[in-house]
């Protein structure tokens, strides 16, 4: 088997932080033969918190998911909790494209009854709502709940979102019955394994689980099903 060349692609404008912890965590979480590549988009927003965030950067995500793999990728990570343009970028190619919220919900779906989102802010909520709906987890979903602190402010206080992550994960296990907990932003990266000691509980780091999803699909030889994500018919298209 030929070695997994990953692309992980932030799907907001460069930003030189989170494409440094970025590579970093996944260095470190991949398996040693795991090739890692990290790109941000040319043009879009510089983080995306809102649906309308979501459709300015589709454009420039699907551009970038096509030239993956016309660049010999084996998979693509569209890095973003938000999963924005997963099904378009899907039908346009044939390896693996992998969003972390649908591939977190998927794995904490085996690790407990409920479990709970904790992001970044209240304008994401509804974002993950209907992930929920669409992904067919809605029996297993506790409240989502936020720190609210944006996501550019997460490299300068990243003390006090540890802290408020805590915080928040405990009401979600105390109060909402949780027992499972999902990072809300992949800019949370590096933080699971701290909460997961100070809970007890299992705390899933998003861009890790999309991660070992990238690898065990190359592992087996799978992608997605092009009879569900059908590749999209020729004709003029003016973007």
């Amino acid at each position: 088997m030929t070695r997994l060349r990953l692309c992980v692609l932030l799907p907001i404008l460069e930003h030189k932080y989170f494409e440094e912890v970025t590579y970093k965590e996944f260095r470190g979480a991949a398996r040693p033969d795991t090739e890692i590549t990290v790109v941000s988009i040319e043009r879009g927003p510089a983080s995306i918190e809102c649906w309308y965030d979501e459709e300015v950067a589709a454009p420039w995500i699907l551009e970038k998911v096509k030239g993956t793999e016309e660049r010999g990728f084996n998979a693509v990570i569209i890095d973003c909790m938000g999963d924005p343009a997963l099904y378009a970028a899907r039908e346009l190619v044939k390896i693996p494209v992998i969003g972390p919220c649908e591939a977190s919900m998927a794995l904490a779906s085996t690790l407990g009854h409920k479990f709970s989102i904790v992001t970044v802010l209240k304008s994401v909520v509804p974002l993950f709502e209907k992930l929920v709906s669409a992904y067919g987890f809605e029996s297993k979903m506790a409240p989502v709940r936020s720190v609210e602190v944006p996501v550019l402010k997460l490299e300068e206080k990243r003390a006090e979102v540890r802290a408020a992550l805590l915080a928040e994960s405990r009401k979600a296990i105390e109060e909402d019955r949780a027992d499972v907990i999902i990072l809300g932003c992949t800019g949370m990266i590096g933080m699971a394994k701290e909460l997961y000691e100070a809970l007890g509980y299992p705390v899933i780091d998003p861009a890790i689980a999309s991660l070992k999803l990238a690898e065990v699909l190359h592992e087996m030889g799978l992608s997605h099903s092009k009879k569900f994500y059908m590749t999209p018919p020729e004709k003029t298209r003016k973007l």
